[in-house]
């Protein structure tokens, strides 16, 4: 910047308004004085100086709760990236994407606030994150996705989990089904909701919570635990008298492989057993049978967080702090067996 103030005959400070692009009434021929010199030497800013000056890199981080998640092809996390992606654009930023297995909580927390993003988008991580807690408690702007923390400084975009979980079994219920079992996750705030929406969805229907048989896991589980889980799941599905009749499970893959299971379990879906799932991605339409799933606007939750995220660095605090878009039910084959009476 000093050898383009020198060839234009300007001034260093008037050689970074013009590059800059900060008003400053700066005559526009010595504008494109500077201009042309900064052409001739070939002058590029460079972005860690800027980002010193200004404060600001023009880029936001991306955090999932696995890098792993979006290299397997889960159409969750693929559909809340696109959208991500093209909220990134049409924000005019650069996306960041903490793509490494760091030893520890802590050291992906330094990385994320050593400067090289002015905010971050965590993707379906629990209201017991540490790496969530430290960085609210540090004022650093976040916003979270698919899940929130109970604080005043957590700004969240998520889906309507309750009307979900709600769609689902009245879903079931305008089947005949009175044996429902519910699959979710341990302490998740989504998983939580949707199980309030269900509860909610029997209360309505005259019915008691009985109705209602619920079998969990744990989101901190490795792959070998989860493979563990379908074998448990597809037991107490089996086993559990009286048996339910449908089921409501929270998480597609999850539903995906029980449903692909069931059948060593002497249980065919929808035969013996209606299911009901989440997301509604082209995992549930390609499952065989296909699954009546709960649909959620995934992309659009994905644009939604980086507008706010951009708020939140720019200082605003946009409302509502909990952002929820609504739900729909696709339904498919895996609910369309004869309506059932149960007593």
């Amino acid at each position: 910047m000093i050898d383009v103030a020198k060839e234009a005959g300007v001034s260093r400070t008037t050689a970074s308004f013009v590059l800059n692009d900060k008003e400053a009434g700066i005559p526009e021929e010595t504008r494109q004085r500077v201009l042309d010199a900064a052409e001739r030497l070939n002058y590029r800013p460079h972005a860690g100086a800027q980002a010193l000056a200004t404060g600001r890199t023009n880029r936001i981080g991306l955090v999932l709760i696995d890098p792993v998640c979006f290299r397997q092809g889960d159409g969750y996390f693929t559909s809340i990236v696109n959208g991500i992606v093209e909220g990134a654009v049409r924000n005019d930023r650069n996306l960041l994407f903490h793509s490494a297995h760091y030893p520890d909580v802590k050291s992906l927390e330094v990385d994320i606030l050593n400067g090289s993003t002015d905010g971050v988008l965590l993707v379906g991580r629990s209201e017991e994150d540490e790496l969530t807690r430290s960085l609210l408690d540090a004022g650093f702007p976040v916003v979270c996705l698919s899940y929130r923390l109970n604080r005043e400084d957590c700004w969240s975009v998520d889906c309507d989990n309750e009307q979900g979980g709600a769609l689902a079994v009245r879903h079931l219920l305008s089947l005949g089904h009175r044996r429902i079992a519910f699959f979710g996750p341990h302490g998740a705030s989504w998983g939580d909701a949707r199980y309030a929406g269900a509860r909610a969805a029997l209360a309505d229907a005259g019915l008691s919570e009985d109705c209602l048989y619920s079998f969990g896991w744990s989101e901190s589980a490795t792959p070998e635990e989860k493979r563990d889980w379908i074998r448990s799941a597809g037991e107490f599905l089996r086993t559990e008298k009286p048996r339910p009749t449908a089921l409501m499970c929270s998480d597609e893959a999850r539903a995906r492989s029980l449903v692909e299971a069931l059948p060593s379990c002497g249980i065919e879906v929808p035969r013996d057993l209606a299911v009901v799932s989440f997301n509604s991605t082209d995992m549930s339409a390609r499952t065989r049978p296909s699954l009546t799933s709960v649909w959620q606007p995934l992309q659009e939750i994905g644009v939604a967080a980086v507008d706010r995220l951009v708020q939140r660095i720019a200082g605003e605090a946009p409302e509502p702090r909990a952002l929820l878009f609504p739900m729909r039910l696709d339904v498919r084959e895996s609910t369309s067996g004869a309506a059932v009476s149960c007593s």
